[in-house]
């Protein structure tokens, strides 16, 4: 099984004690972690290095992160196609605009910019969210073996 910290909309200039305490200990045992976008810094970047980290730019990343991480990116875990992007707009219909982000066939589409937690399946493509780390004070963890499940995390 393959299990994966999943964070978006971090706005974050520098690395926090929530950070760190979600970190130690929700998303302790992770093999990777998945930035959907808005991380906002480079200090918080380099930090999230020291795990094996999957990000994408938001809108809202200074010049230095955006020179840094790409604006979207399709990895293979566990035999699944996962698209990652931020999104983009309004929240209503966000899930159709991402899904427009990628050409090829994807199995699970992680974004954030919405900064509202979602998990919904839309024609056979998975769609998460984890919301926003700053504002709704979520965070996500996706398990994926036969199965793929997601669950959010309430930051403390």
């Amino acid at each position: 099984m393959i299990k994966i910290g999943v964070l978006s909309d971090t706005h974050l200039h520098t690395v926090n004690d929530a950070l760190k305490d979600l970190l130690k200990n929700e998303f302790r045992g992770i093999d990777m972690i998945i930035h959907a976008g808005d991380m906002t810094s480079v200090v918080v970047y380099d930090y999230l290095k020291n795990w094996k980290l999957l990000a994408v730019r938001g809108n809202m990343d200074d010049y230095d992160l955006k020179e840094i991480i790409p604006p979207k990116r399709v990895e293979m875990i566990k035999n699944k196609r996962i698209g990652i992007v931020h999104g983009s707009g309004s929240p209503y219909g966000i899930e159709q605009r991402v899904r427009r982000e990628f050409d090829e066939q994807v199995d699970i589409i992680i974004f954030g910019h919405s900064h509202m937690p979602a998990k919904k399946e839309i024609n056979g493509i998975l769609f998460f969210n984890p919301g926003s780390f700053r504002d709704t004070h979520t965070a996500g963890i996706i398990e994926i073996d036969e199965q793929v499940n997601f669950r959010f995390i309430n930051i403390k």
